[in-house]
């Protein structure tokens, strides 16, 4: 019997799923992480799923999203690099846009190029900004600077040249240059990276490209050796950052494209769920143990966006439009010099982890805190990983009681609320941008953390239904599962829109296509392939584009049209008279993944009753709640709150003033009372 297994590693649990394609059938797991050593995880969850009855040897399908790339740029693990500039602009990851990351704070610091000043050589060459060389650059000069950057220990160098987006026959040269004379030196091109206008953006891209790829490759490789040596047949694929899939032979090159994977994946996987249980308009709310990431879906289809920012550096890629919020259940809690308490975004991970793990945390996480409001304690987290002590969560939490003036209960509270409000806040921009309303729509918490403060979160935004999936604590990886093989590619034209240039524009768009079409192709051999066009526009003076999908037959006056109103629609105005812009053009192809099968029972409407009794702080008080296990919920399962469901990947909170019923999906689906909201 085949076997479909994802896999993603989040920054405190690795999550599995082994799926029958059949009939639906579905096997979760979690496993703690092993930041220091990556691949061990993978490694453990196979032993695990094999230990439980699951035939390796079945697997057809492997996904796998990782956190190992953007773990190496927030911990500064990565390449040592040299930058091969035109001379002249030398300064430029220095200057970056100089903006500042608070700029209220009087000790506001920008963070420090990963290259450092004196790794970066400028060299003689320019191309104009039409594409014509200007100055050449000369091979001795290269080489010189080569030597000096071996000298200083560098082992890989990113080439990145003004222009170069234009005509990167520069960019091109160098790089050969480099390879004939350091054939051990890994090179990576700017315009080969991400070929777009802005030089700051192109080059930061290909610099934090360049800088995982070496722990990434190691990565894989270890990777594929544990599916080698578990007798896993299928090849090993990756989810990438704008919700699709590679093989591990493109991700070693691709590396930027899968830095972004596992929050990309968690909005595919609420896709599956909200098109089976026909949900229109969705909010995903996916908290895991570093930070809270939001998207918006329509019909279960996320939207992309370009200018996602690690840190604070930019990476100018396509990925699924998601926001996100320093709050996970990971966390950390301080309270600062002005006596105000403050929750992340430093996260504790697995590693000590929450001090309730008992690893050796010696700080209070949004994680203690549900233990002392009684949230949590009611069995294991993570499939039995940890049994969670509260003794240990209130040696910690009392310092910061006393210094507030509370007891711990109520200190506890307090951190939800703050960790609550750090996530409105990117929740309201989100929908504002959007031009939607919080009552239009259906939050759908996942993650180990989101359905324990979905419905909070949900009460504070004005949100007034939540459906928490069935298997939430997993979904990123059921995700991994739905995400089609794809490829992005896109070209810089800088056109009028106008019927004299469409021409020269639909022959772009035809060469993208190809290209896109060929990559997956080549990753996935002979099938039918989709392609998806679009295009980056804007009035001619302004500096942001809006990007507008191509329709089969548009014309140079419809996509006008069409941009007209994408600008009302987000922006509240259009200047329908003023000239229009073509900066790029897109072009992205996908082969679809195998279907997930939702099997769906009937819901026969039934009371369900508590299988116990606990005590719950919530509201400034101590109440009693109602316990149940969400495997002894059956489809039209109801009851009120305030009430805990527990489950092995994950934990429920259902407030007062809220109902919950179990679909035939098994999804919880909760409706706030009409006299609450009112």
């Amino acid at each position: 019997m085949p076997v479909l297994v994802g896999v993603d590693i989040g920054g405190t649990f690795a999550d599995f799923v082994a799926l029958d394609p059949g009939d639906g059938r579905m096997a979760t797991l979690k496993v703690l992480t092993t930041p220091d050593n990556p691949g061990q995880d993978v490694a453990a969850g196979l032993r695990r799923l094999a230990e439980e009855g699951m035939d390796l040897g079945a697997v057809e399908r492997f996904v796998h999203g990782t956190t190992v790339g953007v773990n190496t740029i927030i911990q500064r693990r990565g390449a040592r690099l040299a930058l091969f500039t035109t001379a002249g602009f030398t300064d430029m990851l220095e200057l970056a846009r100089l903006r500042m990351a608070d700029p209220y704070s009087l000790f506001c610091e920008r963070p420090a190029p990963l290259i450092p000043r004196e790794h970066v050589f400028g060299i003689g060459e320019r191309m104009s900004a039409d594409g014509r060389p200007l100055h050449v650059p000369a091979e001795d000069e290269v080489a010189a600077a080569l030597k000096a950057a071996r000298r200083i220990g560098c082992d890989g160098v990113v080439v990145s040249f003004l222009h170069a987006w234009r005509n990167p026959a520069h960019e091109e040269q160098v790089a050969g240059l480099i390879a004939r004379l350091e054939p051990g030196m890994t090179v990576f091109r700017g315009s080969e990276v991400w070929p777009a206008i802005r030089e700051y953006e192109r080059t930061t891209t290909a610099v934090l490209n360049a800088y995982v790829h070496p722990r990434i490759s190691r990565y894989l490789d270890r990777v594929a050796g544990e599916l080698s040596e578990a007798g896993i047949p299928a090849p090993l694929l990756l989810t990438t950052s704008a919700g699709g899939t590679m093989t591990a032979t493109a991700g070693r090159r691709d590396c930027v494209g899968m830095l972004l994977s596992g929050t990309a994946s968690g909005v595919v996987g609420a896709g599956v769920v909200a098109k089976a249980a026909g949900e229109a308009a969705v909010l995903t709310l996916d908290i895991g143990g570093t930070s809270a990431d939001i998207a918006l879906l329509e019909d279960g289809r996320p939207s992309f966006a370009t200018g996602h920012a690690i840190g604070e550096f930019p990476l100018a890629i396509t990925t699924v439009a998601v926001t996100s919020s320093g709050q996970g259940g990971g966390s950390m809690v301080s309270v600062d010099a002005q006596g105000v308490l403050q929750v992340g975004p430093e996260s504790a991970g697995s590693t000590p982890g929450p001090a309730c793990f008992g690893r050796g945390g010696t700080r209070m996480t949004v994680t203690d805190a549900a233990l002392l409001c009684g949230i949590l304690g009611h069995g294991a987290l993570g499939f039995g990983a940890i049994a969670p002590d509260a003794a240990l969560a209130g040696e910690v939490a009392r310092p910061l009681a006393e210094r507030l003036g509370l007891d711990v209960a109520t200190l506890s509270e307090g951190v939800l609320s703050v960790a609550i409000s750090g996530m409105l806040v990117p929740i309201e921009q989100l929908l504002a941008r959007a031009g939607m309303h919080a009552s239009e729509l259906t939050l759908m918490p996942f993650g180990g953390a989101g359905p324990m403060l979905g419905a909070l979160t949900a009460e504070a935004a004005g949100i007034a239904r939540v459906l928490v999936p069935a298997a939430p604590g997993t979904l990123c990886a059921l995700g991994a599962l739905a995400a089609a093989i794809r490829r992005d590619t896109m070209r810089t034209v800088l056109l009028p829109l106008e019927d004299a240039s469409w021409p020269e524009m639909r022959a772009m768009l035809e060469e993208l296509s190809a290209e896109a079409s060929a990559a997956v192709e080549g990753m996935a051999g002979p099938g039918e392939t989709t392609v998806i066009r679009a295009a980056d526009l804007r009035y001619r003076g302004q500096s942001f584009e809006l990007t507008v999908p191509l329709e089969a037959g548009t014309d140079a006056a419809g996509l006008a049209r069409l941009f007209h109103a994408a600008h009302e629609k987000n922006f509240g105005h259009a200047e329908e008279a003023a000239p229009v812009q073509v900066v790029s053009l897109r072009a992205s192809a996908s082969r679809a993944a195998p279907p997930i099968a939702m099997p769906r029972a009937e819901a026969v409407p039934h009371a369900a009753p508590p299988q116990g009794r606990t005590r719950l702080f919530i509201g400034g008080q101590w109440r009693e709640a109602a316990l149940f296990e969400r495997d002894g919920l059956d489809p039209g399962a109801a009851f009120q709150g305030p009430a805990i469901v527990t489950q092995a990947d994950s934990t429920i909170l259902v407030p007062p003033g809220w109902r919950a019923e179990a679909d035939g999906w098994r999804n919880i689906v909760m409706h706030r009372d009409a006299r609450e909201q009112g």
